[in-house]
C-alpha cells in the first residue's frame, strides 16, 4: 500500500519557476562559470542601454527635460559596480540633488555681488564665471566627502548649474527626476535580473565587501615575483 507523500513548497510549481529562473540572475551566474567578467559585460550593456532608451523615450513622449549627461557616468556606476557604497540610492539621489542646489546657489551669490556679471547666458565666459564653477566644485567635493555621500558623476551636474545651462525650475525637476527614475531603474535590474540585494536606499558595507567586482573591488592578480616573495616571507 503506497503511502502519501505530501510535498512540501520546494516541490510546487512555482517554487521550480522561481527557482530555474534565480539560476538565470548575475548573481548566481557570476559564481558558477569560468568566465564572469563576460557576464559583467553583457549585464552593463543590456541594462545601460535598457534604462537609458527608457528615460531618452520618456523624455520623447512627455516633452521634456530628462536627458542630461551625468546620467551616463550615473549608470556606468549603477550597473558596472552595483554593490558599492557609491552606487546607493542615498549617495545617487542625494548627491545630485545637493550638486545642483550648491550649483544655482553658487550662481546665485556671485551674481547677487557682482549683478553685471552676466552669467544668465551659458555661452559667456569671464571671470565671474570662474569663480561661480571653482565654488561650486570646491563646495560640491566637501559636501560630498563630510556626509559620507560620495557619487562623483553628481560633480557634473553642479558644474551644468553652475554654468547656467538649468536656466528653469522644469529642467532642474527634470534632471533631478531624470536621477530618481534611472534609481529605481537600477533596484529592477539589479534586484531581478541581477539578483542581487541592491540596497533600498543605504548601501552595508559589510554586504558590499563581499561582493568584490560589483562593489568596486578590483581583483588582485599576483605575478610570480610577488608569489615568490609571499612565500619567502611566510617561511621566516
Amino acid at each position: 500500500m503506497k503511502e502519501n507523500v505530501q510535498l512540501g513548497p520546494q516541490g510546487s510549481l512555482l517554487f521550480r519557476v522561481v527557482a530555474f529562473f534565480s539560476r538565470l540572475q548575475l548573481a548566481y551566474l557570476i559564481r558558477s562559470v569560468r568566465h564572469p567578467r563576460f557576464l559583467v559585460v553583457i549585464f552593463v550593456f543590456s541594462a545601460g542601454a535598457i534604462a537609458l532608451g527608457i528615460i531618452t523615450l520618456a523624455a520623447y513622449l512627455i516633452e521634456l527635460p530628462l536627458l542630461f549627461p551625468p546620467l551616463g557616468p550615473s549608470a556606468f556606476i549603477l550597473f558596472h559596480t552595483p554593490m558599492s557604497i557609491t552606487a546607493s540610492p542615498r549617495n545617487v539621489v542625494l548627491s545630485h540633488t545637493m550638486a545642483v542646489v550648491v550649483g544655482l546657489g553658487s550662481l546665485g551669490f556671485v551674481g547677487m555681488i557682482w549683478p553685471n556679471a552676466n552669467l544668465s547666458d551659458p555661452s559667456v565666459m569671464n571671470w565671474y564665471r570662474v569663480m561661480v564653477i571653482a565654488l561650486s566644485m570646491g563646495l560640491i567635493g566637501l559636501i560630498m566627502v563630510t556626509m559620507r555621500c560620495v557619487h562623483p558623476p553628481a560633480a557634473a551636474s553642479a558644474l551644468i548649474a553652475a554654468m547656467g545651462y538649468l536656466a528653469n525650475a522644469a529642467q532642474v525637476l527634470g534632471l533631478l527626476a531624470a536621477v530618481v527614475l534611472l534609481v529605481l531603474e537600477a533596484f529592477l535590474f539589479n534586484r531581478m535580473i541581477g539578483g542581487l540585494p541592491y540596497p533600498v536606499w543605504r548601501a552595508d558595507p559589510t554586504v558590499s565587501r563581499s561582493y568584490g567586482v560589483l562593489a568596486g573591488i578590483p581583483e588582485v592578480n599576483t605575478n610570480f615575483w610577488q608569489q615568490l616573495a609571499t612565500k619567502i616571507f611566510q617561511h621566516r
